[in-house]
């Protein structure tokens, strides 16, 4: 507590202090926050708790958590408890405590991250018991009250205390516990060599392939006839889906993910700890299974399983703390591993196990020696051959639209966006350039806004110039594939559909990769350097991700046009050498000092113009002076984003924390918030 909440009402004559968790950011005051009870509760307790001038529901800790400021005096006393038994188990608390120290933020932001809405924001109910009596005001409300509500009920803290003096108590309005789906027929039989010995003694196994559910399947059906709990987490709500119904023959299961109501995410939490299996998203990880016996993070290295709100976990770091507090096999899939992954092979407890790919001709287009087009010869040569043949044609781009910009021929100045000053990108049917942060559109100017020359052109090609530059050159059926020719999931079917039945060219983006059995006889990549020359240390890692990705969708010919034949991911891509490249890229990671062999601690400080420079600048000064071993950059603005600054901070033995907790609470009136993004091993600290 701060030295501003007043002491309300006496405390008990033996008291005990309690640590209560309360969902509100660090610049509230403190990491979790103090109060007083007439005996010990045990941790995870739901309890009722004055704030300044609220009433606010918060969770029992099991003691002061990390970097807890000590507790001024006089404390506040409890308003009431909640449960009899405590809702949160002990290794769901121990992580929480973990991630408000790792993603610096309060343990209350952790446990909302973690817990369906109803038991963060919780409804109560008021119960009259011995001579206690409701008032009328409080005998509405059959839903619950908030406990905002439940004061003013009360009229004020004082006639609730009455209340619950009496004899009265609160009990917090929860559904009650989800069926289990239990699939009809009988189990699944499973071959033993899907989950061999290797895999069983294990404890960490990294499956590397495209076909993972039947190992994934083997994986929790072991898990099962250990009499232990399965937990499941993909990368999106389709594949978690298209998981559940793969899994449900193996035993009682509950899908749980972020798209669902509130009040069905807490009915199905609550069945949770009575469940065999649980799939879902990355939603699921704080998921409370007792008899947890494995964790699979399906598609471990896709974005789908980083959290974009504060904290900014990643499920993969997450599912590896849980599988370390007790004797959980951790299973990470992904048809391309993350480095993360890639750098625990070889280490004592972990087996890695290879899925058969599919294995077309490929064929690398060098564009240095081409005629300037967005189709080269080869290209053109190899599809036609394939479309005389009765196949189908893929051809991927690395964004939807025309072009990427408008580029001047004589001073080389691009068309930039006025307020976030970069390129924007060119809309041909409007004749417009729009901004793909702040989503600004103007007309397109006739002359260069530099140097005036009437010399502007289009630079690059998106799939909408792509797919009128194929509807000239094919005498086939040209389809477009991307979120603006088919905004949603049923529109991108359709496409899909069309093509299936109709054959031609399909011009794609990568979005179609999420589409199930897109395949083609011929994949052409029109410029592979777009995915790999993006200005962030991970570019080569994510563009290689999405090239193998691609890849994988042919069937006879996988044709890569690129100005970078030479390039590691480009020699890996033709030599179908997954190895190769995971080898060379750790290589380089470690030469520069970038993670997993570091961490690296981006922090965007947000709030208004006037005080995100201050707050931005004083961090990394402290970040500075903290350790002479880190590398500190910035404070630099946001593009799009005017009253944002980022700072980032990277250090081979770990970034300490200490500055990052002192600028998040430099800031107690609320026009600043700090989060903060961590890439980097979750054992680092």
């Amino acid at each position: 507590m701060t030295p501003s909440q007043e002491a309300a009402g006496a405390a008990p004559a033996a008291a005990v202090p309690l640590w209560v968790a309360l969902d509100l950011p660090l610049r509230a005051g403190d990491v979790a926050f103090t109060y007083l009870a007439e005996a010990p509760l045990p941790p995870g307790t739901p309890v009722l708790v004055p704030f300044r001038t609220r009433l606010l529901a918060g969770y029992v800790l099991p003691g002061p958590p990390p970097g807890a400021a000590p507790p001024p005096h006089p404390l506040r006393p409890v308003a009431a408890v909640l449960a009899a038994q405590p809702l949160l188990p002990a290794d769901l608390l121990e992580l929480a405590l973990w991630m408000a120290e790792r993603y610096v933020c309060s343990v209350g932001e952790a446990l909302a991250a973690m817990l369906p809405p109803p038991l963060v924001d919780v409804r109560l109910r008021p119960v009259a018991q011995g001579s206690a009596a409701l008032p009328r005001r409080a005998r509405t409300g059959a839903a619950g009250w908030t406990p905002t509500g439940l004061r003013r009920a009360f009229g004020g803290l004082a006639g609730l205390r009455i209340f619950l003096e009496a004899g009265g108590r609160l009990e917090v309005v929860l559904p009650p516990p989800a069926a289990p789906v239990r699939a009809a027929g009988p189990q699944v039989a499973l071959h033993p060599l899907l989950w061999p010995e290797e895999a069983e003694r294990a404890r960490v196994v990294i499956l590397v392939g495209r076909e993972r559910e039947a190992v994934t399947a083997a994986a929790v059906a072991s898990a099962l006839r250990r009499g232990r709990q399965a937990l499941v987490l993909c990368a999106s709500v389709a594949a978690a889906e298209r998981m559940a119904r793969r899994l449900a023959a193996l035993g009682p299961l509950l899908l749980l993910h972020g798209d669902l109501p509130p009040e069905a995410r807490a009915a199905r939490w609550r069945a949770a700890p009575a469940t065999a299996v649980v799939v879902g998203t990355r939603h699921a990880v704080f998921a409370p299974l007792p008899r947890l016996g494995l964790i699979a993070v399906d598609g471990e290295g896709e974005s789908g399983h980083v959290e974009e709100r504060v904290p900014r976990y990643r499920t993969r770091d997450v599912a590896w703390i849980r599988a370390q507090q007790g004797e959980t096999v951790l299973l990470l899939g992904d048809e391309v591993p993350s480095l993360a992954a890639a750098a625990l092979a070889g280490r004592p407890g972990v087996h890695v196990m290879r899925l058969p790919q599919r294995a077309p001709r490929v064929v690398v287009v060098d564009l240095r020696r081409q005629a300037r087009a967005f189709l080269t010869a080869p290209l053109l040569a190899h599809a036609r051959g394939v479309l005389r043949a009765g196949g189908r044609v893929l051809l991927v781009v690395a964004r939807r639209g025309y072009a990427d910009g408008l580029t001047c021929g004589e001073c080389g100045a691009d068309c930039r966006c006025p307020q976030c000053a970069i390129p924007m990108a060119f809309d041909a049917r409007g004749r417009a350039l729009r901004c793909r942060y702040c989503r600004r559109a103007i007309p397109a100017p006739a002359t260069c806004p530099a140097c005036g020359a009437a010399a502007l052109a289009p630079r690059g090609a998106g799939s909408q110039r792509v797919a009128r530059w194929a509807q000239r050159v094919f005498d086939a059926p040209v389809h477009r594939l991307d979120a603006e020719s088919a905004p949603t999931l049923p529109l991108r079917l359709a496409v899909l559909d069309r093509f299936r039945r109709g054959g031609g060219v399909l011009v794609a983006t990568v979005a179609a990769l999420e589409l199930p059995g897109l395949t083609a006889d011929l994949v052409g990549v029109v410029l592979a350097d777009a995915a790999l020359r993006h200005a962030d240390y991970r570019a080569v890692e994510e563009g290689f991700r999405t090239l193998w990705r691609v890849r994988a969708l042919a069937r006879e010919w996988f044709v890569v046009q690129t100005y970078q034949p030479d390039a590691p991911a480009v020699v890996a891509l033709r030599r179908g050498d997954l190895g190769r490249f995971l080898r060379e890229e750790l290589r380089a990671r470690r030469a520069f000092g970038y993670p997993p062999f570091a961490e690296l601690v981006t922090v965007e400080v947000r709030g208004t113009a006037a005080r995100v420079d201050a707050v931005a600048g004083r961090l990394a000064t402290l970040l500075a002076a903290a350790d002479g071993d880190l590398d500190v950059l910035g404070p630099a603005p946001l593009p799009g984003r005017e009253a944002t600054r980022v700072v980032m901070v990277r250090g081979r033995r770990g970034v300490p924390r200490a500055p990052l907790l002192a600028a998040a609470r430099a800031d107690l009136d609320g026009r600043v918030r700090l989060a903060v993004e961590v890439d980097g091993p979750p054992t680092v600290r």
